[in-house]
């Protein structure tokens, strides 16, 4: 059996049919032996298994085939496990995941995690059909085209996710407190753009920012192309913005950040199931003349966080944000004969100073929460229309948007009270719509278009400008 020289991925991807949940995997490539148990009372045991499906076989009242059972029974054997990192994959799966790090895919471009027997959203993948629609990281997907996604694994749910460019999905999200708010997404050809540079001036300093969106395969010779040509600017100060980043490549995120990390320095560690550890060391011969700042949120998964905490206790970076997702265990890839796949838990990675971050995520050495108002995506959750004298959180979502886009409804923010009314009329009054005080579809859809814009404009993102503030200090 071959274990494939693969990845530290964080989720599954929609749109490729992943299995269930967030997967990481060591980059060791070569042949594993796999021991093998030959005591007669183990191979009676697995006997057994031969025995059940020629029952099921020969006696079952519908119809089922032979590679149907054993695709059962090999699903099953990881389930058993209870860790939603490790699974297997059939043939088409493997292939869907393996295009993960590769150009392109087509889906919504979104990445997914199953905690308890709930499905949740890590983040979406930026420019992606997800981002635009409004999905958020921590929406928890209650039903796929209608249909609930309670007892579902996760590679189900990403089985109906999934689908060809230019065909709909409908999600229902449930976000925080929120009521539950129906979502349709266009699927789209997703393209795998991984590294992103500018530079800002800061206090008559020139910052140098690197946007990482996930570690594939071309994004560790891209980051250091765009670094180099940053670095030839002069920068006083750089920022590595992996917010929203889900994971990827092992391989990719170690060559980044090497060149931060002194030699003696380790970049992170793996400890096995025997407890014994290994580390990978940093490269770099003298610090960097610039101050390092690295900007992270709930969504920054598995290498994402090897990235931040690496360069935190590494190279004495500065963390920007909130808590991220808390992924500290290590999946390794085993292809098998007929291309399908087994990912299963095989270590656990620590940051330099020997810190397990899992289920704790890497802290910000400074945090910075957006405005609440970032949270928003959809006003009316079923068509509703919103009018005076109603209550409740669709109200405390449209005083929120009315106060970000410039037309301050005041009063109580769960309450449409007079002062509401009179802000949703001016609002209409300048997009020229009937000014009738109500919140309608068409005018939820007004707000949530402005709403957008604001989002959109990076003078509104009080994360990353601290984090310029930072990086120029």
């Amino acid at each position: 059996m071959k274990k494939s020289t693969t990845a530290v991925i964080a989720v599954s991807t929609f749109g490729l049919g992943l299995g269930a949940g967030a997967v990481g995997m060591l980059a060791t490539g070569g042949t594993d032996t796999v021991a093998t148990s030959s005591s007669s009372q183990s191979t009676g045991d697995w006997k057994k298994i031969d025995q059940v499906r020629q029952m099921i076989s020969q006696n079952y009242l519908e119809d089922v085939t032979d590679q149907e059972l054993l695709e059962g029974a090999l699903t099953g054997m990881t389930e058993v496990l209870e860790d939603p990192y490790s699974v297997y994959m059939d043939e088409s799966e493997t292939a869907s995941f393996n295009t993960n790090l590769s150009s392109s895919f087509e889906g919504i471009g979104a990445t997914l995690e199953q905690k308890g027997e709930a499905i949740v959203i890590v983040s979406p993948i930026k420019g992606s059909p997800a981002e635009k629609a409004g999905i958020k990281p921590g929406d928890i997907i209650l039903e796929i085209d209608g249909k609930t996604t309670k007892g579902q694994k996760t590679d189900q749910a990403v089985k109906k996710i999934r689908g060809e460019k230019g065909t709909k999905v409908v999600l229902t999200i449930q976000r925080g407190g929120q009521d539950p708010m129906k979502i349709t997404i266009v699927r789209d050809t997703i393209p795998i753009e991984t590294v992103y540079s500018e530079t800002e001036q800061v206090d008559g300093k020139t910052i140098g920012v690197l946007q990482v969106t996930q570690f594939s395969d071309p994004t560790a010779d891209e980051f250091e192309k765009q670094l180099a040509a940053l670095e030839e600017k002069n920068i006083d100060g750089l920022v590595i913005d992996v917010r929203g980043n889900p994971g990827g490549l092992l391989t990719a995120v170690s060559q980044m950040i090497a060149p931060f990390i002194p030699k003696e320095t380790p970049i992170f560690q793996v400890e096995d199931n025997k407890g014994e550890r290994t580390q990978e060391f940093g490269k770099a011969e003298e610090k960097k003349p610039y101050k390092i700042v690295v900007l992270e949120d709930s969504g920054s998964a598995s290498a994402s966080e090897i990235l931040a905490a690496g360069l935190k206790e590494g190279a004495g970076a500065e963390v920007v944000g909130t808590k991220s997702f808390g992924k500290g265990i290590v999946q390794s890839a085993y292809d098998l004969k007929d291309g399908s796949d087994l990912k299963l838990t095989t270590n656990k990675w620590l940051t330099p100073d020997g810190n397990w971050i899992h289920k704790k995520g890497v802290k910000p050495t400074v945090e910075v929460k957006q405005p609440d108002y970032f949270n928003v995506t959809k006003i009316l959750t079923d068509d509703k229309t919103l009018a005076s004298g109603d209550y409740g959180k669709s109200v405390e979502n449209a005083h929120l948007v009315l106060e970000a886009i410039g037309f301050d409804p005041k009063g109580q923010k769960g309450y449409f009270g007079d002062t509401m009314k009179q802000a949703v009329e001016r609002l209409q009054k300048d997009a020229k719509l009937d000014a009738t005080g109500n919140i309608d579809p068409v005018t939820a859809a007004e707000m949530e278009t402005r709403l957008l814009k604001k989002l959109e404009d990076q003078k509104n993102d009080v994360q990353r400008i601290k984090a310029l503030e930072v990086a120029a200090q």
